[in-house]
């Protein structure tokens, strides 16, 4: 087998060297990733639509007439508490009051914020997935009350991923005739698809209290994959439930508040609540036209108590679906997770060599392609302690390959796979003295055989470091997560100075697209070091390497 790894020392730092040597891939911002503090890619098609979740969105919408200016915190800590009244904040009161509303997420008194927005995005364009965020009427726009995470789109460009619902005002008065205003949903959150501004619900069997349901996969048939809650097994919930909708039980509360807060404490228990499935729900014309609950590779008795939770989380153009089930560990009566491969209403788990059989924890299935080759990761005992090695699996054959990665006990997670048997994902590939392991994103060539870090693939001098690879499409480009040290700014986006109006730089987390240099080569990264070597002498040179920092060299904790 053969691996890349090139030593790659102090190549950020030249970022004024002409980059005369080439390189596989090229790094492309994705422009969604301006938008936000953060961003991290999810999925992309064959005409490289992007899935992009943003954390921290610039320019948050607050609603004044949802705050009270009276509090005492308010009063003290505002510098301009008129204004404010407005909506007329300068930066500091503006970012006082977002994380004053932040501080609450949750409370039925305060307006919510969604810390996740969802994109759909292109090398030109960004466009919002609502998900099922609600309408302010005094605005008539989106009130950016749900947090929304998207997971997969299609060719077709149909989203998948999770919504939590948008939010909406109940006025209510008391029995102290005193107006009070509620900030209330109706469920908790759900999993969504949508196309263009159409948002489906994709519902779960039980939908008790709401239930809960996540999507993670779309294919060409519209077909979507996730998670779901199945059944109800607890009586206290429904017991809560009749409570709530007693106006004597519940006390002087509106039967919706008293439902919020039980949505919110069922979610906090979802594992105890529920039976949580595998699901299917097929699209049709923009309708969910069946929901398939999928089984499991364990089949428990009528009495059976036990609250088992499966998931699929990928399906390709056939219908094969695989995700993560319970199973028995080595034909005992020991429960653990098991990949599985979901085919025509039947469970299979993936076959192992007898070499390998008994060193195997756990095992989780990430994707499949057409060519019926599955991905995915075990929990295996190598040299003593815990790894996660990534697998190739021939569902046609039953073979599994578990390729060699940087050294024995990294662990290598790899989320994506194309038709073309390239896998992608990210992997550990060195140990620091302080027990961290830094990991990267990673390209593997099935039908050749070779392990190669991404950032051995990009140029030398690139101020990227990319962290993770977490999507692959049928022409090889890649959607990555990437580490770049840039400018801090506001929260209206802009360069924020400090007191000597001087620019500060932090290490951000951005989406970024790798795209094929066609004709292209490893980048040769030696003679940048000597090209070091021969200019660095200086002190400039160490004051620029110091000003600009050591981008390639951040390190991430084991995941």
């Amino acid at each position: 087998m053969k691996k890349t790894r090139l030593a790659a020392l102090l190549s950020s730092a030249f970022l004024s060297i002409p980059s005369a040597f080439s390189a596989q891939y090229e790094v492309v911002e994705i422009p969604a990733a301006q938008l936000g503090e953060d961003s991290y890619p999810s999925a992309i098609n064959d005409i490289a639509e992007i899935t992009v979740n943003l954390i921290s969105q610039y320019n948050p919408v607050i609603d004044v007439t949802l705050l009270d200016f009276d509090s005492a915190t308010l009063i003290a800590s505002l510098t301009n508490i008129e204004n404010a009244k407005s909506g007329d904040f300068n930066t500091a009161d503006y970012e006082l009051l977002y994380a004053y509303i932040v501080a609450n997420d949750e409370s039925q008194f305060f307006q919510q914020i969604a810390s996740i927005n969802s994109y759909v995005a292109t090398e030109d364009t960004s466009t919002l997935l609502h998900g099922f965020d609600t309408i302010d009427s005094n605005t008539d726009d989106y009130r950016n009350s749900a947090k929304t995470t998207v997971r997969g789109i299609n060719e077709s460009g149909y989203t998948v991923g999770l919504s939590y619902d948008g939010f909406y005002t109940l006025d209510y008065v008391n029995e102290n005739i005193e107006d009070v205003t509620y900030v209330l949903t109706d469920f908790y959150a759900r999993a969504f698809a949508q196309i263009g501004d159409d948002v489906i619900e994709l519902a779960p069997p039980d939908d008790t209290i709401g239930g809960y349901s996540e999507a993670y996969d779309i294919n060409e048939l519209n077909q979507v994959v996730g998670i779901a809650t199945t059944e109800l097994v607890s009586d206290t919930l429904e017991d809560s439930i009749e409570a709530c909708n007693d106006e004597d039980e519940r006390g002087d509360v509106p039967v919706e508040s008293c439902l919020r807060n039980l949505s919110i404490n069922t979610y906090a228990s979802l594992s105890t609540v529920f039976q949580r499935r595998g699901v299917i729900w097929q699209l049709d014309d923009g309708n969910v036209t069946d929901t398939l609950e999928l089984p499991m590779l364990i089949e428990p008795d009528d009495d059976d108590t036990t609250v088992y939770s499966s998931t699929a989380v990928a399906i390709n153009d056939f219908g094969i679906a695989v995700g993560t089930s319970p199973a028995y560990y080595n034909f005992t009566d020991t429960l653990t997770s098991a990949a599985v491969i979901y085919d025509n209403d039947k469970a299979y788990t993936i076959s192992e060599d007898n070499d390998e059989e008994y060193d195997v924890f756990a095992s989780y299935a990430t994707d499949i392609n057409n060519n019926d080759l599955v991905v995915g990761y075990a929990t295996k005992s190598v040299l003593g302690s815990s790894a996660s090695k990534f697998f190739v699996y021939d569902y046609d054959t039953g073979l599994i390959d578990y390729p060699d990665d940087f050294f024995d006990s990294a662990s290598t997670i790899p989320p994506a796979f194309n038709d073309d048997n390239m896998v992608v994902g990210y992997t550990e590939y060195e140990e620091t003295s302080s027990g961290v392991r830094r990991v990267e994103g990673f390209l593997y060539d099935y039908r050749n055989d070779i392990f190669s870090g991404l950032n051995d693939l990009i140029e030398c001098n690139s101020p990227y470091t990319i962290a993770q690879a977490n999507g692959i499409n049928e022409n090889n480009e890649i959607i990555a997560t990437a580490t770049i040290s840039t400018v801090d700014r506001d929260i209206t986006g802009e360069i924020a100075l400090d007191e000597y109006d001087a620019e500060s730089y932090t290490t951000h987390v951005v989406a970024v697209k790798l795209v094929p240099i066609a004709g292209g080569s490893i980048d040769n990264c030696d003679v940048y070091e000597e090209e070091y070597e021969r200019q660095g002498s200086s002190v400039y040179w160490l004051l620029f390497i110091g000003l600009l920092g050591f981008g390639r060299f951040i390190g991430f904790a084991k995941k």
